[in-house]
């Protein structure tokens, strides 16, 4: 149990709200004080993106007994003790689907999950079902310990700070060559962040698609050249992709790489398609698109390793020229 003497009630209501790290956080401060003169309830949710969390804070601004919403940070034990021990695991949600979750069946009271079907099955949810966790989550699971999740949020930072430089290694190389790459990048977050329908995870693809082509056309332009039996003109994206990979290296282990990374990310167009055509549920189609997204990035990251050389510039100053000339 956390020892409540270590905190006063300043530093105490501090920690609460997470004042003073640096995480996703919105704050009625008006409403604060409530922390102290009344019983708060609480939800935590195990994972929910900060679109979602916006559009709860957003729901809930304006409830006079609304407090807030922030990241739990499990490297402050308080916090770990206070959400990650004291808070009944209750549900799970997948897709539209709620999971009732108890402890053991032999456990279980059926009443009160006859109520609770009753209740969820009035809102938007496809199934209500009852997931038994074997006392996972419990103070019975002995994977459920303070220094085990202060691991897990130090490797969740952690590999945040990797994405962030993989990205930020990406622009800055391939900038050069491809200077509208963070616009199609831009576009490509844009339309994934905005999709509802099929048709709009169909849009996302093929945002996917054109960073690739792109990326391909600056870094190995056409030509009527066949090599090797493999032609690399204009629609021959992949051909001239290998065929750059195999003039910027001599490992072939390397190129191997490239050649898997990239046949992986044709089958996911080819499934993202053959998806959208089927009709299946729109979240498993999102599921799909973030895979591809994810495959897009890893790519360009695959040739931006291929070259220790900066990439040659392709500067746009038409514009800049022509309006010398006009003067």
């Amino acid at each position: 149990m956390y020892d409540f003497s270590k905190s006063n009630s300043e530093s105490l209501i501090s920690r609460l709200l997470q004042l003073n790290n640096k995480i996703w956080r919105r704050i009625s401060f008006d409403n604060a004080p409530i922390l102290i003169s009344e019983n708060i309830f609480v939800i935590c949710f195990e994972t929910i993106d900060n679109k979602c969390a916006e559009l709860l804070h957003e729901s809930l601004i304006d409830n006079d007994k609304y407090i807030g919403a922030f990241e739990i940070d499990n490297e402050d034990e308080l916090l770990w003790w206070l959400y990650g021990e004291c808070l009944a695991t209750s549900f799970r949600i997948i897709n539209r689907d709620l999971y009732l979750l108890e402890l053991h069946k032999e456990l279980e009271d059926t009443q009160n999950q006859d109520e609770l079907r009753q209740f969820f099955k009035k809102m938007l949810f496809n199934r209500v079902e009852v997931e038994y966790t074997d006392m996972r989550y419990s103070l019975m699971d002995e994977n459920q310990n303070y220094e085990k999740a202060k691991r897990l949020a130090q490797w969740r930072k952690s590999t945040e700070s990797l994405f962030s430089t993989v990205i930020d290694e990406i622009l800055g190389k391939l900038n050069d060559t491809a200077p509208d790459l963070g616009d199609k990048l831009w576009s490509m977050s844009k339309t994934f962040d905005n999709e509802e329908t099929e048709e709009d995870y169909a849009q996302a693809m093929s945002s996917c698609r054109r960073v690739f082509e792109y990326v391909t056309d600056c870094i190995f332009p056409a030509t009527n050249e066949i090599i090797d039996g493999h032609s690399l003109k204009k629609d021959k994206y992949k051909n001239r992709l290998f065929e750059f990979a195999s003039r910027e290296l001599k490992s072939n282990t390397n190129i191997d790489l490239i050649v898997s990374n990239t046949n992986f990310l044709f089958e996911e167009w080819t499934k993202l398609y053959e998806l959208a055509n089927k009709g299946v549920h729109s979240e498993t189609l999102r599921q799909e698109c973030r895979r591809c997204i994810i495959r897009t990035i890893i790519l360009l990251d695959d040739i931006v390793s291929l070259r220790s050389e900066p990439f040659v510039f392709h500067t746009k100053t038409d514009k800049f020229l022509n309006g010398l000339g006009a003067e």
